[in-house]
């Protein structure tokens, strides 16, 4: 292309400047004849937006149908325009009769256009519990593929996910290790989450076996539906564990609850169907695993017969393979920052997008930003996360005994991409 946007994020309904820069070597020509024409993604919504009170006028149907002339700025090219419904527009640039550029930005309502797209891995296991690699192995890894933090979540275990984040923590480096672990209670099949939680709850209940056990039985008096007794029980246990992950400062995810194992679900239909009816989870993992596609299928068709709640997508990953995690499944959390209390409150808002790098699940709204950013803004950004995974990678390999001061990678911010593209008078 020979233009690119200054901007690639705009507010709706407010005059903004569209500023479109040459790449080099282009220059912009002084005496040419540029001009522009502007579509919105979905067409022009009047239908559906005729009850929003901010329905396009006329003069909006007038401005999306014509070609406009830019104005030579320097070396950009300039217009003003306000767009009038939160989309993404497609703007083909003209020089004379000649299309040079077809470029994309999007335009937000003023919620998520303050909002900060951060890509995360929320369930991945190391060699501490059934995976393969170090916890700092995991989140170099995890950095380098392009993501901005991870959550460590060792079967029974919290201390690894925290060996991964004060391991880094003192570097400065632009990456985020969130603690966490998968949460096993006993006589209890389901797979459970503490993401972000101040301590761990396994230790809870394997130091606390007798409290454990009289919380499960006060909530299985409270249980009146019809269910077999293992059902039951695991119902009660979950709802215990689900509070008590909120009592540790953590975000309950409901692991994989379609994962089909030898005798068919691992967790019983009807444990599924009461945890959602009762929800005291806060999360549902929504796609997790890369060798269990048919239980994903299912489960993405029962998330659409349900009630919108909370989504993440995760790798369930046992290890890092070449250039790929296993199986490269993660969640965009739209957030203020990159920070463990931002991304809870987004994540338990519903602020989630979870896919990989082929499809994307979730809200309509969301899904189609999202997409936006995959092909416009996480290419680049996967770049920069790279070259720090790298450093992050040769850290953990040596114990961090090479932090060479003169390596420049340690000091790449990939995170504060984003806030420039968003529009600024």
């Amino acid at each position: 292309m020979n233009f690119k946007l200054k901007h690639l994020i705009f507010p709706v309904r407010q005059s903004v400047k569209l500023v479109l820069e040459p790449v080099f070597p282009v220059c912009v020509d002084p005496n040419g004849d540029y001009t522009i024409r502007l579509f919105p993604f979905s067409g022009l919504r009047k239908y559906g937006l005729r009850n929003s009170g901010h329905l396009p006028t006329a003069a909006d149907e007038a401005f999306f149908t014509q070609a406009h002339p830019l104005s030579p700025d320097g070396n950009t090219l300039t217009l003003e325009v306000a767009f009038p419904q939160e989309d993404c527009y497609i703007c083909r640039l003209y020089l004379g009769e000649t299309e040079i550029s077809v470029l994309e930005l999007y335009a937000l309502e003023a919620d998520l256009f303050a909002k900060n797209p951060y890509k995360g891995d929320n369930h991945m296991h190391t060699r501490f519990s059934d995976g393969k690699d170090s916890p700092m192995y995991m989140a170099a890894a995890v950095c380098r593929f392009g993501y901005d933090y991870c959550v460590i979540t060792d079967h029974y275990r919290y201390e690894p996910s925290l060996m991964a984040r004060d391991f880094f923590a003192p570097t400065g480096i632009d990456f985020l290790v969130v603690p966490g672990e998968e949460v096993h209670s006993p006589d209890n099949p389901v797979h459970i989450i503490n993401w972000g939680g101040h301590k761990s709850v396994n230790a809870w209940f394997r130091q606390n076996e007798a409290e454990y056990r009289a919380a499960v039985a006060e909530e299985l008096a409270t249980i009146t539906e019809p269910m077999t007794d293992g059902d039951r029980y695991a119902a009660a246990a979950c709802q215990v564990i689900f509070d008590r992950i909120r009592k540790a400062g953590g975000l309950s995810i409901l692991c994989h609850p379609h994962w089909i194992v030898a005798n068919g679900f691992n967790e019983h239909e009807d444990v599924t169907d009461y945890l959602a009816d009762h929800k005291r989870f806060d999360v549902l993992e929504l796609i997790a695993g890369g060798a269990y596609e048919v239980g994903t299928q299912i489960q993405l068709s029962y998330y659409k017969s349900r009630p919108t709640m909370p989504i993440v997508g995760s790798s369930d990953s046992h290890g890092c393979f070449g250039d790929a995690l296993e199986p490269g499944n993660f969640t965009v959390v739209f957030a203020d920052e990159l920070d463990p209390e931002a991304l809870k409150t987004s994540i338990a808002a519903g602020l989630t997008v979870a896919g990989n790098d082929n499809k994307l699940y979730g809200d309509y709204r969301l899904v189609k930003y999202a997409y936006f950013l995959q092909r416009n803004y996480f290419p680049e950004h996967k770049k920069k996360r790279n070259a720090l995974g790298a450093w992050m990678v040769r850290m953990a390999s040596s114990n961090g005994e090479t932090d060479d001061p003169n390596d420049k990678r340690k000091a790449i911010r990939p995170s504060q991409d984003f806030p420039k593209l968003r529009y600024t008078e």
